[in-house]
């Protein structure tokens, strides 16, 4: 269940998959046409993602003001700065995206706190900024959000469920050669699952040699100042949730795993 991402790179490994794994089941809809051109059939069954905001929203959301006031919030648009997961992603992104919501005085950042990361640390790159924390609660922050900038990972495929425009913004070291790497040796165009999953280009992904504060800055201006351009970025979020189908990945694997071997 959920399998590894070879689809990215490291194809030689389906060799492993034929040998070991009787049936896989796929959260990523377009893994079933890469592993058929393979000779390799899988399921889709849906993403766990898509299960996890639907309950929220159906179960755990909460109104804006009331997150406001638990928060301690400005009563202002807010801006969602999800820097990573890992103290490297924070040190690396958050610094940029902090410079580059500060052109932005009428919006407040907003940091997602990753689980593990001691409050302290942000401290060291926050600053003087004006921006503030909040843990455990990276949901409610994306349903408040006007527009957010997110590192690459499942929190793009989280942000878009949420419908709210986003900047893809990952800083690597030797940004030339880490773009010229993934041109040359990676099998998929993309980083964001948003991209993967609509098979083309839905989210700016500011990378490598394109991730810089002035780059980022002017996306962030185009979702915040054009409402054409945030319209068609919605329109592609709406085209991948209707991909990703209905929640439920995880009871369709269960009951698939039981037909199998009953029969």
């Amino acid at each position: 269940y959920i399998s590894p991402k070879i689809w990215a790179w490291k194809q030689y490994r389906i060799k492993d998959f034929r040998r070991y794994v009787d049936r896989m089941f796929c959260i990523l809809p377009f893994e079933t046409e890469f592993f058929r051109k393979l000779n390799y059939s899988v399921d889709y069954v849906g993403n766990p993602s898509v299960d996890s905001v639907a309950y929220y929203k159906e179960h755990q959301a909460i109104p804006k003001d009331a997150f406001i006031k638990e928060e301690g919030l400005a009563d202002k648009p807010i801006l969602a700065l999800l820097s990573g997961s890992r103290k490297q992603e924070i040190k690396d992104n958050l610094p940029t995206m902090l410079k580059v919501a500060s052109a932005y005085p009428d919006y407040q950042p907003v940091i997602a706190g990753a689980p593990g990361i001691d409050p302290a640390y942000y401290q060291e790159y926050i600053g003087s900024y004006p921006a503030k924390i909040v843990f455990g609660k990276t949901y409610p922050l994306l349903q408040h959000s006007a527009a957010a900038l997110v590192t690459s990972g499942t929190a793009t495929l989280e942000t878009a469920l949420f419908r709210v425009p986003q900047v893809v913004c990952y800083y690597v070291v030797a940004g030339q050669l880490a773009s010229f790497i993934f041109k040359h040796f990676f099998h998929t165009k993309y980083i964001s699952l948003v991209n993967l999953i609509g098979g083309r280009e839905i989210v700016q992904e500011l990378f490598g040699a394109r991730f810089s504060e002035s780059q980022i800055q002017d996306e962030l201006g185009r979702i915040l100042q054009d409402p054409a351009y945030r319209k068609r970025m919605l329109n592609g979020y709406d085209e991948i949730i209707h991909t990703l189908g209905m929640p439920g990945a995880s009871k369709r694997t269960a009951r698939l795993i039981v037909e199998s071997l009953g029969s």
